[in-house]
Protein backbone atom coordinates (compact mmCIF):
# COMPACT_ATOMS: atom_id res chain seq x y z
CA UNK A 1 0.00 0.00 0.00
CA UNK A 2 1.32 3.46 -0.85
CA UNK A 3 1.73 6.13 1.83
CA UNK A 4 -1.14 8.31 0.63
CA UNK A 5 -3.56 5.40 0.84
CA UNK A 6 -2.20 4.35 4.20
CA UNK A 7 -2.60 7.79 5.75
CA UNK A 8 -6.04 8.17 4.18
CA UNK A 9 -7.05 5.02 6.08
CA UNK A 10 -5.34 6.33 9.22
CA UNK A 11 -7.29 9.61 9.17
CA UNK A 12 -10.61 7.91 8.40
CA UNK A 13 -10.16 5.37 11.22
CA UNK A 14 -8.93 8.18 13.49
CA UNK A 15 -12.13 10.11 12.83
CA UNK A 16 -14.22 7.03 13.53
CA UNK A 17 -12.32 6.30 16.75
CA UNK A 18 -12.74 9.90 17.89
CA UNK A 19 -16.49 9.69 17.32
CA UNK A 20 -16.66 6.35 19.14
CA UNK A 21 -14.70 7.71 22.11
CA UNK A 22 -16.85 10.84 22.24
CA UNK A 23 -19.97 8.66 22.19
CA UNK A 24 -18.97 7.16 25.55
CA UNK A 25 -19.16 10.68 27.00
CA UNK A 26 -22.41 9.89 28.90
CA UNK A 27 -20.66 6.99 30.66
CA UNK A 28 -18.39 9.30 32.67
CA UNK A 29 -17.89 7.50 36.00
CA UNK A 30 -18.93 10.51 38.11
CA UNK A 31 -22.47 11.88 38.56
CA UNK A 32 -23.51 15.37 37.39
CA UNK A 33 -24.19 16.69 40.88
CA UNK A 34 -20.63 15.82 41.89
CA UNK A 35 -19.23 17.56 38.81
CA UNK A 36 -20.61 20.97 39.70
CA UNK A 37 -17.73 23.06 40.98
CA UNK A 38 -17.62 26.40 42.71
CA UNK A 39 -14.51 28.51 42.20
CA UNK A 40 -12.95 30.75 44.86
CA UNK A 41 -14.72 33.67 43.18
CA UNK A 42 -18.11 32.02 43.82
CA UNK A 43 -18.84 31.23 40.17
CA UNK A 44 -20.66 27.94 39.50
CA UNK A 45 -19.08 25.73 36.82
CA UNK A 46 -20.55 22.73 35.05
CA UNK A 47 -17.64 20.33 34.79
CA UNK A 48 -19.38 17.50 32.93
CA UNK A 49 -18.11 18.56 29.50
CA UNK A 50 -14.35 18.77 30.31
CA UNK A 51 -14.51 15.63 32.47
CA UNK A 52 -16.37 13.70 29.76
CA UNK A 53 -13.89 14.65 27.05
CA UNK A 54 -11.03 13.88 29.43
CA UNK A 55 -12.51 10.41 29.94
CA UNK A 56 -12.79 9.95 26.17
CA UNK A 57 -9.15 11.04 25.73
CA UNK A 58 -8.12 8.58 28.45
CA UNK A 59 -9.79 5.73 26.56
CA UNK A 60 -8.01 6.77 23.35
CA UNK A 61 -4.70 6.91 25.20
CA UNK A 62 -5.23 3.43 26.64
CA UNK A 63 -6.01 2.05 23.17
CA UNK A 64 -2.83 3.70 21.87
CA UNK A 65 -0.68 2.32 24.70
CA UNK A 66 -2.10 -1.19 24.43
CA UNK A 67 -1.85 -1.29 20.64
CA UNK A 68 1.69 0.09 20.54
CA UNK A 69 2.90 -2.34 23.22
CA UNK A 70 1.31 -5.37 21.57
CA UNK A 71 1.63 -4.56 17.87
CA UNK A 72 4.73 -2.32 17.50
CA UNK A 73 7.07 -3.64 14.82
CA UNK A 74 4.49 -5.81 13.10
CA UNK A 75 4.21 -5.72 9.33
CA UNK A 76 0.39 -5.88 9.37
CA UNK A 77 -1.20 -2.81 7.83
CA UNK A 78 -4.30 -3.14 10.02
CA UNK A 79 -2.31 -3.06 13.27
CA UNK A 80 -0.19 -0.14 12.09
CA UNK A 81 -3.32 1.79 11.09
CA UNK A 82 -4.77 1.04 14.55
CA UNK A 83 -1.64 2.36 16.29
CA UNK A 84 -1.45 5.57 14.24
CA UNK A 85 -5.16 6.30 14.23
CA UNK A 86 -5.57 5.77 17.98
CA UNK A 87 -2.62 8.11 18.55
CA UNK A 88 -4.06 10.81 16.32
CA UNK A 89 -7.44 10.39 18.01
CA UNK A 90 -5.82 10.85 21.41
CA UNK A 91 -3.89 13.94 20.33
CA UNK A 92 -7.08 15.57 19.01
CA UNK A 93 -9.10 14.70 22.14
CA UNK A 94 -6.26 15.83 24.42
CA UNK A 95 -6.03 19.31 22.93
CA UNK A 96 -9.81 19.55 22.60
CA UNK A 97 -9.94 18.87 26.33
CA UNK A 98 -7.46 21.70 27.03
CA UNK A 99 -9.64 23.97 24.89
CA UNK A 100 -12.69 23.03 26.95
CA UNK A 101 -10.74 23.65 30.16
CA UNK A 102 -9.85 27.09 28.83
CA UNK A 103 -13.45 27.85 27.85
CA UNK A 104 -14.77 26.66 31.23
CA UNK A 105 -12.41 28.45 33.63
CA UNK A 106 -10.49 30.95 31.46
CA UNK A 107 -7.10 30.10 33.01
CA UNK A 108 -3.76 31.09 31.55
CA UNK A 109 -2.38 28.12 29.63
CA UNK A 110 1.21 28.04 28.44
CA UNK A 111 2.48 25.14 26.34
CA UNK A 112 6.07 24.17 27.16
CA UNK A 113 8.15 21.28 25.79
CA UNK A 114 6.43 18.14 27.17
CA UNK A 115 4.59 20.21 29.79
CA UNK A 116 1.61 22.53 30.03
CA UNK A 117 1.51 25.22 32.70
CA UNK A 118 -1.98 26.20 33.85
CA UNK A 119 -2.45 29.28 36.05
CA UNK A 120 -5.83 29.94 37.65
CA UNK A 121 -6.45 32.51 40.41
CA UNK A 122 -2.74 32.69 41.21
CA UNK A 123 -2.31 28.92 41.52
CA UNK A 124 0.07 27.34 39.02
CA UNK A 125 0.33 23.72 38.02
CA UNK A 126 2.54 21.85 35.57
CA UNK A 127 0.94 18.96 33.70
CA UNK A 128 2.83 16.43 31.61
CA UNK A 129 1.55 16.86 28.07
CA UNK A 130 1.09 13.33 26.80
CA UNK A 131 -0.27 14.78 23.55
CA UNK A 132 3.20 16.02 22.60
CA UNK A 133 4.78 12.68 23.47
CA UNK A 134 2.24 10.71 21.42
CA UNK A 135 2.64 13.18 18.55
CA UNK A 136 6.42 12.63 18.57
CA UNK A 137 5.88 8.85 18.48
CA UNK A 138 3.47 9.22 15.53
CA UNK A 139 5.86 11.52 13.66
CA UNK A 140 8.74 9.11 14.30
CA UNK A 141 6.67 6.23 12.93
CA UNK A 142 5.77 8.32 9.86
CA UNK A 143 9.43 9.25 9.31
CA UNK A 144 10.49 5.63 9.66
CA UNK A 145 7.76 4.51 7.23
CA UNK A 146 8.75 7.15 4.66
CA UNK A 147 12.41 6.12 4.88
CA UNK A 148 11.64 2.43 4.42
CA UNK A 149 9.36 3.12 1.42
CA UNK A 150 12.02 5.21 -0.34
CA UNK A 151 14.69 2.53 -0.12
Amino acid sequence: MDLKGYYAYVFIISLLLTLIFLSVFPLVPVGDEELAGISPTGVHYNLSLPVGVSFSAFLALMLFFISIVIFYGTKSTFYNVLIDSSGISFVFLNYFNYYLIYETWKPEIMILPFLIEITFNGAKTLVIDLGQIVLIVILYRAYKMIRTNKS
